[in-house]
């Protein structure tokens, strides 16, 4: 099952009326930030580039012994 908008921790939509603006478009500064909930999400490429920045800084952290 792919992402839906609506189950991402960078979406701010309500449940009432189904749009909310997505934080990934927001911070691009997209014309169209604002998504609908059962949306896929279209950002696996932030998240995918976002989960190995992350795992670049915990490898890189490791060794200092924090």
């Amino acid at each position: 099952m792919r992402l839906q908008c609506k189950d991402c921790d960078k979406w701010y939509g309500q449940e009432d009326d189904e749009y909310g603006p997505c934080m990934y478009k927001n911070a691009r500064k997209d014309k169209r930030y604002i998504t609908y909930g059962y949306h896929e999400c279209d950002e696996v490429e932030e998240l995918k580039r976002r989960v190995e920045l992350w795992q670049k800084r915990k490898s890189g952290s490791s060794g200092s012994g924090t």
